[in-house]
């Protein structure tokens, strides 16, 4: 196990310090890796899945480790990553307080919980998986917020949450081989607020939660059969929910659309 704390604490009476750099590379089971840096302009990249002997990624293994970011400040960028082989059971925790701040988190193969939290302004996030029974939480509050979730595994959770002022915008993904997920997406306060939900396998499910003053707008591609769907749309502007259902043949639909 390895078990690693990185603090940079690098406070000036009048600001905080920027332009710092945290990279860690392991591999291993039961690695517990924590990270935190304040300041403006600062760089956090954990990568499980080194290199063998310098060449290539391959014959390691990353489970049922711990890997957490904090960072506080304006346009930092925090990463979480692996490399696909043995990834199971990993918990990716990335917390944000700021302006301008980007984070990343991709994980691979199963059983895997990943979490973005960002508080601030103009801030982004995005997840990628690509294994089976994974979880995938965004949640921002602020103004002018954005996140993306890829998946490419089954029964996977993602939920994405957003709260505040200015442009709310969420995209979710599933390719072909993401079967029997669940998507949920809640937007609200005051603001435009536009969603995007696309899947292109079946026996999925998605909920879709839109209110507050602001344009709505919702657009859904399922290219699939067997999926059920839920959207409300609530305020007092413009409300707009476009779908592509292309499944002709051998589908269980069940579609609630509400607006008011």
């Amino acid at each position: 196990m390895v078990r690693a704390i990185t603090l940079l604490l690098l406070i000036s009476p009048l600001s905080f310090a920027g332009d710092n750099t945290v990279s860690i590379n392991t591999k291993g089971t039961n690695n517990q890796i924590t990270t935190k840096q304040v300041g403006n302009g600062n760089t956090t990249t954990i990568l499980c899945g080194s290199a063998t002997n310098g060449t290539g990624y391959s014959a390691h293994t990353c489970t049922n480790s711990v890997y957490n970011s904090t960072v506080t400040g304006n346009s930092n960028v925090s990463k979480l990553m692996t490399v696909w082989s043995n990834n199971i059971g990993n918990r990716y925790t990335i917390t944000i307080d700021g302006n301008d701040n980007y984070a990343y988190i991709d994980e691979d193969e199963d059983d895997n919980v990943s979490t973005i939290t960002q508080t601030g302004n103009s801030n982004h996030a995005e997840q990628l998986g690509s294994g089976n029974d994974n979880t995938f939480a965004i949640t921002q509050t602020g103004s002018n917020m954005w996140a993306k979730i890829f998946d490419f595994g089954d029964d996977g959770n993602k939920t994405i949450t957003q709260y505040g002022t200015g442009n709310h915008n969420a995209y979710i993904y599933g390719n072909g081989n993401a079967h029997r997920n669940d998507a949920d997406i809640i937007q609200y306060g005051s603001g435009n607020k536009d969603a995007d939900v696309l899947f292109y396998s079946s026996d999925n499910d998605v909920n879709l939660t839109q209110y507050g003053t602001g344009v709505h707008a919702a657009n859904m591609t399922f290219n699939t059969n067997d999926y059920t769907v839920n959207v409300t749309q609530s305020g007092v502007t413009n409300q707009s929910y476009t779908a592509v259902f292309n499944c002709t043949a051998d589908c269980t639909k069940t579609i609630t659309i509400t607006q008011q």
